[in-house]
């Protein structure tokens, strides 16, 4: 049908208000950000200060020979070739994937475990939820000294108590064979109240109903545990998971002042193998590498960790 010159007239009209809306619009939204930058200027400047520059800076560094002493000096993709090219690296990957995969597997069962008794509505609940959580209140070193104690081949509390039943105790931290799953132990025991907290509060947030109804329909506690509170607890087990992989792989706190990457190079985390480049042997353009090494495995184990859950996990 043609149009009328009237036709085109209110068209060009409506045309004409929906411009004026659209810009008075933006004009109000800007005068509403402008108005706030008071609030959200400083944690912007912060938020760019200490996050975005220094893994800006960081990148810069790995494609130098940075030391710390000189003026850093561009080498392309030296380090990232020595880098690959380095046997400690991948023994220090090799062996933090160990690291991670059995820190997260004993956070997230006896971290579940621990987080249903501490919903256990007793007398001695309050101290239990203590007991469990105090681990986590107490600074790296703290633990590094207080399990150096306990771990000690010849005055340590626990080689004692072997030595009394007939058992000789072996060197824990010496033994190469020993050593990663010690360390392994001491974090799991120094984080596992956090994932237990979690758990409670998952716990505490269930709908009760659903409980009931399997328990009407006959279901045992274990059957209700296994087929509904689990799976309904998959959101914090995902969360849990994914806080132990990211800590794992930037820990060396507890290696820093128990093995320093030792014995033999059986304790040396890829954090610890990080840290001894930057600060121990200065080559901060190397250690830089690794950090964005480091930095793009973590995002790609993240990735994949929940495309492989998405389909599986339900939030309410």
């Amino acid at each position: 049908m043609e149009r009328t010159p009237n036709t085109r007239w209110s068209e060009a009209t409506t045309l004409s208000r929906e411009r004026q809306h659209r810009s008075s619009h933006w004009g109000r939204a800007a005068k509403q950000v402008f108005a706030a930058s008071p609030y959200w200027l400083p944690a912007l400047a912060i938020f760019v200060t200490f996050t975005y520059y220094p893994l800006v800076r960081v990148a810069y560094l790995s494609f130098t020979d940075a030391d710390l002493l000189t003026k850093p000096a561009w080498v392309g993709l030296e380090n990232y070739r020595y880098l690959f090219e380095d046997p400690n690296f991948w023994n220090s990957l090799r062996i933090t994937a160990i690291f991670s995969v059995a820190t997260t597997v004993l956070g997230v069962t006896l971290g579940m475990a621990l987080g249903f008794l501490m919903c256990a509505e007793t007398r001695l609940t309050g101290l239990v939820r203590g007991a469990i959580f105090a681990p986590v209140v107490v600074s790296i070193a703290a633990t590094a000294i207080l399990w150096l104690y306990f771990l000690n081949p010849n005055v340590g509390p626990i080689n004692l108590l072997l030595a009394g039943v007939g058992i000789p105790g072996p060197k824990w931290l010496q033994t190469p064979s020993l050593a990663l799953p010690t360390v392994i132990l001491v974090n799991f025991w120094k984080g596992v109240g956090f994932a237990a907290v979690l758990y409670m509060a998952g716990l505490k947030q269930l709908p009760q109903e659903l409980e009931d109804a399997a328990a009407v329909d006959g279901a045992g506690r274990a059957a209700v545990a296994r087929f509904i509170t689990i799976p309904l607890l998959a959101p914090t087990t995902l969360l849990i998971a994914f806080i132990s992989l990211v800590n794992s792989f930037q820990a060396y706190g507890l290696v820093l002042l128990m093995t320093r990457g030792g014995p033999a190079g059986s304790t040396n985390l890829v954090g610890y193998f990080l840290y001894e480049n930057a600060f121990r042997f200065f080559q901060m353009g190397y250690a830089s590498a690794i950090s964005i090494v480091l930095f793009v495995v973590l995002m790609v184990l993240t990735l994949v960790q929940f495309k492989l859950s998405e389909r599986k996990i339900h939030y309410r």
